[in-house]
């Protein structure tokens, strides 16, 4: 019995969004008792705002409260802020850079890649560019282009843990188990407290059929993030297929109330399914 969402992306401030990244493994549809469904996870970095900005400047000043705004949860405000930095400032690259995260967030993967194009044409070593493009790539389908991305932030940023999650989450949607390991191993090493590739490696592992493995990352996962909840519901569906029908209602349950207390409804409902489907 498991339950497959799709990438959560986690802005590296205060909120929390859920949206679909990799279409190769489908987007948040059913609940299912025969197919294999984990929740993978990525991140992609929101920058809290920083007065370090240029403020003399009035780009410099709507670049700030572009960040505010996109922290804080509007990015259609963010967007439109970017926007005016950009106009007045036409090589602005981190006001495309922001201003493509903004659009991503609103589901517009293509005018995000375009906002990537540029900042990556302004500043051709910008590492976060290349692995935001990446993201976008994978949300369209595209892993060979996410892979291409995330392979030149590796390149210029060898110790770039988030890029090789992210590298290890698209190899995995291509069926490259053996890479996705290799990566999440490698993401694992340069940052011992991801519980995000701890999740993610137990997702391939259990694909893998090593299920007491995956159980060993989520976790793990568990350990560092009490309030994960994709976790939870990994660990579940890993304890339900080795027959431990009590762990794993005990993970759904966590799991669920986690969701709920993140107001995340959809992703509530679905887990007290399964654990109706459970009992």
């Amino acid at each position: 019995m498991k339950l497959r969402l799709f990438e959560q992306k986690r802005v590296r401030v205060k909120r929390t969004l859920t949206i679909a990244v990799v279409t190769a493994l489908s987007a948040i549809t059913s609940v299912s008792c025969s197919n294999n469904k984990d929740v993978l996870v990525t991140e992609i970095g929101v920058t809290p705002p920083s007065r370090r900005v240029a403020t003399t400047s009035q780009a410099g000043r709507l670049y700030i409260q572009g960040q505010s705004q996109h922290v804080k949860g509007d990015s259609t405000g963010a967007i439109a802020s970017y926007t005016k930095a950009i106009n007045l400032n036409p090589k602005y690259s981190a006001a495309y850079k922001g201003r493509g995260l903004a659009y991503f967030d609103l589901g517009d993967k293509q005018k995000a890649i375009a906002d990537y194009n540029e900042a990556i044409r302004l500043t051709p070593n910008d590492v976060e560019a290349y692995n935001s493009r990446g993201n976008a790539r994978a949300a369209l389908g595209d892993n060979r282009g996410a892979i291409s991305d995330y392979n030149e932030a590796v390149r210029l940023s060898p110790n770039y843990a988030e890029a090789y999650n992210n590298r290890a989450n698209a190899r995995s949607a291509q069926g490259d188990k053996k890479g996705a390991i290799e990566d999440y191993n490698q993401a694992i090493l340069l940052d011992p407290k991801s519980a995000i590739a701890y999740n993610n490696r137990g997702n391939t592992r259990a694909a893998q059929g090593d299920k007491q493995g995956a159980i060993q990352d989520y976790t793990e996962a568990i350990r560092l993030n009490r309030n994960f909840g994709p976790a939870y519901n990994n660990r579940g569906n890993a304890r339900a297929a080795q027959g431990d029908k009590q762990g794993a209602i005990q993970d759904l349950q966590q799991a669920a109330a986690i969701f709920q207390s993140q107001n995340n409804n959809d992703l509530y409902q679905q887990v007290m399914n399964n654990i109706k489907e459970l009992n």
